[in-house]
């Protein structure tokens, strides 16, 4: 599990006073971020602190909405909100989650600076999160598809310090899985979630993975059968319905596939993937 409460450093114009953090956001007096967030002004420091954490809980609970909301409830008027390598890692992935890439590409940016020893201005060294092997994986698996458009150097070598990473077990081949096929990479993201699935054949999500790596990759007959069971076992998640959608179109199924997308739009209707044109031709 990553820890949260993560350190806040603000690039100020004009400079901001400071107001004295209050018993519900420091130590043995502190409850929740949410009491914290409540007990301060807005547009302060301490608010914006509590906002950035509410934002990342979100986050780490699947609701991508929810933590864009926060982090843009968490923005000062004049200032950059900038904190660790995780932080980044999530907020750039709900900017591109609500289709926002420049703001998305901007965090990741970030956030590969950390991995690549080139941590922002003024971070002291004891404000650095310790960075094992997992969580490099977990953080390139996000980024990645993100850099992807940006800096070719910046992208080439972050990927190389991903591929370079062991990916072994059912959380680090899922992950691979979806990071290659983002990248179009999608024979050997079919290989990684084949692998995910050896591990947890009857479990819905590794099925959906395993369709959508099937289906990026030309395969979508092959992946049908992944989809439809996976939506029997998670009907109510929008990416589920949304792979379903993407392979009944290949196929040529656009009705259905229709329908599905619809679901996905209902459940995530602040999703922007959901919202992209379907391109579907009818099997005659």
């Amino acid at each position: 599990m990553i820890a949260l409460a993560f350190a806040l450093l603000l690039s100020t114009t004009p400079q901001v006073q400071e107001a004295p953090v209050p018993p519900a956001c420091r130590g043995e007096t502190f409850v929740s971020w949410q009491a914290c967030a409540a007990a301060v002004p807005e547009g302060t420091p301490a608010y914006s602190l509590a906002m950035i954490n509410i934002g990342s809980e979100a986050y780490m609970q699947g609701d991508l909405a929810g933590a864009l909301d926060a982090y843009d409830k968490a923005e000062m008027p004049g200032q950059s909100v900038v904190s660790d390598v995780v932080l980044h890692t999530f907020r750039g992935d709900a900017r591109r989650y609500g289709g926002r890439m420049e703001e998305a590409r901007a965090d990741a940016v970030i956030a590969w600076g950390y991995l690549d020893n080139r941590p922002p201005p003024g971070t002291a060294r004891e404000d650095l999160r310790p960075l094992d092997d997992g969580l490099r994986l977990m953080i390139l698996s996000v980024i990645l598809p993100i850099l992807k458009d940006g800096d070719p150097d910046d992208f080439q070598r972050a990927r190389a310090m991903y591929m370079a990473l062991p990916a072994t077990d059912w959380m680090a081949l899922s992950q691979r899985a979806g990071t290659l096929t983002s990248l179009g990479e999608h024979e050997a993201a079919v290989l990684a979630s084949k692998g995910a699935l050896d591990l947890r054949p009857t479990d819905p999500l590794t099925q959906n993975n395993h369709c959508y790596a099937l289906v990026e990759a030309g395969r979508a007959a092959e992946g049908l059968a992944y989809c439809a069971s996976a939506v029997a076992g998670l009907p109510e998640l929008a990416p589920v319905r949304h792979s379903y959608a993407t392979a009944l179109a290949a196929l040529g199924r656009c009705a259905e596939a229709e329908t599905q997308m619809a679901e996905a739009r209902r459940l995530e209707p602040g999703g922007s993937l959901y919202r992209e044109p379907m391109t579907c031709m009818a099997k005659t």
